[in-house]
């Protein structure tokens, strides 16, 4: 039995809000969330806290998520002061264990896949909403609307719970789907096996395993 972790997180800002993708350190975070298996919980984490997600994560178990290492770890390293710092964390996260979904899907195929493309053939559930809903909600939330956030915290908890079970069908199934736009439905034959649990928790969605 291996522990592992599911992460994602949402932002402030946007790409156009930073200057471009080339400024995603800039985005900041709005709330970040750790599926975390041997505790089996959802564990939040909001700005304030970002040092204790960062232990977390770090703490030893893969982390699993869709895009965490090109996007979700180089907003945290934003919040370390000099470019040299953001570098060294950037690399500490990333020279952990790690195991990206859409990295891995792309290295199948040839090219990137949205999560929603992959989670409505594969679970038959799809995301609640959208990243720019969560940027929508953030302004709100400033803007003196304080449940907001935690809409904001539902949506991105989704996100985990949907990357993780992608990834616990794969394991168990040895494929996933995704959706192509021209050829429709397609199969994805993955080896995920060695890397979790040999039962998916409790909360899992239930399909057909």
């Amino acid at each position: 039995m291996k522990d592992f972790l599911v992460f994602d997180l949402e932002t402030q800002r946007s790409a156009q809000d930073v200057g471009g993708w080339g400024n995603i350190a800039e985005m900041k975070m709005s709330v970040g969330v750790v599926w975390d298996s041997k505790q089996q919980k959802f564990c939040v984490y909001y700005e304030a806290q970002v040092m204790n997600l960062i232990d977390h994560l770090l703490s030893g178990p893969v982390v699993i998520g869709y895009n965490h290492l090109g996007f979700d770890y180089t907003v945290l390293s934003g919040y370390f002061s000099t470019e040299k710092e953001r570098k060294s964390m950037l690399n500490k996260l990333k020279n952990a264990e790690n195991h990206d979904l859409l990295t891995d899907i792309k290295e199948r195929i040839g090219k990137r896949v949205r999560l929603d493309a992959v989670a409505r053939p594969t679970l038959k559930v799809g995301k609640s909403a959208d990243g720019l809903m969560a940027l929508k909600w953030y302004k709100e939330y400033l803007n003196g609307e304080p449940e907001k956030l935690q809409l904001i915290t539902d949506y991105c908890k989704q996100d985990v719970e949907v990357t993780r079970d992608v990834f616990l069908f794969g394991v168990h199934h040895k494929q996933i789907y995704y959706e192509d736009r021209i050829e429709g439905i397609k199969p994805i034959v993955v080896d995920w096996g060695d890397k979790t649990v040999s039962e998916p928790p409790q909360d899992s969605v239930q399909l057909s395993f």
